[in-house]
């Protein structure tokens, strides 16, 4: 994946999260940049993450944008992970 321009990724997350760590190792292990946000420590971005999930606190919650497109991820695999953000980079 490392010949991509990548796209614009927040991870929103929180500690003793088991699925935030596995996305986080998947994208540190692929060199893939990201920003994170953890909702145990930013108000708004706690209130955004229980508007996207329709009430819920889900974590991690990963939105991967470019200039054209934005997918919204909810506790992803790391398969559904990589295809979001091939289908958004830039080659």
């Amino acid at each position: 994946m490392n010949s991509l321009v990548y796209p614009e990724i927040l991870m929103y997350s929180r500690n003793f999260c088991s699925d935030c760590v596995r996305s986080k190792a998947f994208l540190d292990n692929n060199k893939i940049p990201y920003t994170e946000i953890n909702i145990l420590e930013d108000k708004k971005a706690q209130e955004k993450v229980i508007k996207i999930n329709n009430g819920r606190a889900t974590v991690p919650t990963i939105i991967i944008k470019n200039s054209k497109d934005e997918i919204i991820l909810s506790e992803p695999t790391d398969s559904e992970l990589a295809k979001a953000i091939s289908k958004l980079s830039l080659k």
